[in-house]
């Protein structure tokens, strides 16, 4: 039978919910037996014409790891479900957005504890948010809370995509906050798991270079620092910077002393 995927189409690409059976063993002993289960999953088709496919967790939101398949997987092992895409899945991706985006105002207008709290409830939405993790985690670290803002900054190193260009401006924030809080090994650690992913943005090196520098590892910081003028060289934060090493008479390292970048 062939299946009808019109509920699907938006801009001539398909993406909704789809399902899928999967196959479980539950009960112990005599009375263990296999059972079939539905599995949800968001579907959103790709340029190159393969499928994403991505678990929903019982609040309806997408998460975990995306996987692909073809057109023709699709149509074979999956079940379109409108019904679970319009009642299930779009509200609860718009009360997540809300959300996080009600946080995001109260943690500008530093009303940290209603911050707090809406960041919390994306989380019971959606657990690995990168928006609202990060977000809870610059609550904390506003209110002084080092303890909590370090947990915090554990947990994003779990989280895939924490560390995508997109969200490049959320994790160097982050990354100042831990800086001012002193919590620079940790700030460290945080920069240079960005720089893996993001090599070419002069605020991050700046940033890291601040940390450095704020170490006492005046060489590395000024090795970094060059590197972010390179990229540009109008940089006035960056000069700023730069002017202060060179009245320390800092010499940049080798950059082979410097393994948190991993340049390679």
């Amino acid at each position: 039978m062939k299946q009808d995927l019109s509920h699907f189409i938006s801009e001539g690409v398909i993406r909704g919910v789809f399902s899928t059976q999967a196959k479980a063993r539950v009960g112990f002993g005599a009375t263990r037996k296999n059972t079939a289960q539905t599995v949800y999953m968001y579907v959103d088709e790709q340029d190159d014409g393969r499928f994403s496919i991505q678990a929903l967790n019982s609040s309806f939101v997408p998460t975990g790891d995306s996987q692909f398949i073809t057109r023709e997987e699709l149509l074979k092992q999956y079940l379109p479900e409108p019904d679970v895409y319009m009642k299930r899945y779009l509200p609860a991706m718009k009360e997540l957005e809300e959300a996080v985006s009600r946080g995001e105002e109260h943690l500008e207008n530093k009303e940290l504890f209603s911050a707090e709290y809406e960041f919390k409830n994306a989380l019971r939405i959606d657990e690995e948010n990168i928006r609202a993790t990060f977000g809870l985690g610059l609550t904390y670290l506003e209110r002084g809370e080092k303890d909590k803002g370090a947990l915090v900054f554990k947990r994003l190193g779990n989280i895939d995509g924490a560390f995508e260009e997109s969200h490049k401006h959320l994790f160097n924030e982050f990354g100042i906050m831990l800086r001012k809080q002193g919590l620079l090994d940790q700030a460290m650690q945080h920069y240079s798991r960005a720089f893996r992913l993001c090599k070419s943005d002069e605020h991050l090196l700046y940033n890291m270079s601040r940390v450095l520098y704020e170490k006492h590892r005046h060489k590395a910081a000024l090795w970094v620092l060059n590197r972010a003028m390179q990229l540009n060289p109008s940089f006035e934060e960056g000069q700023e910077l730069l002017d202060v090493l060179q009245k320390k008479n800092a010499k940049p390292v080798a950059v082979e002393d410097l393994p948190f970048l991993d340049p390679e």
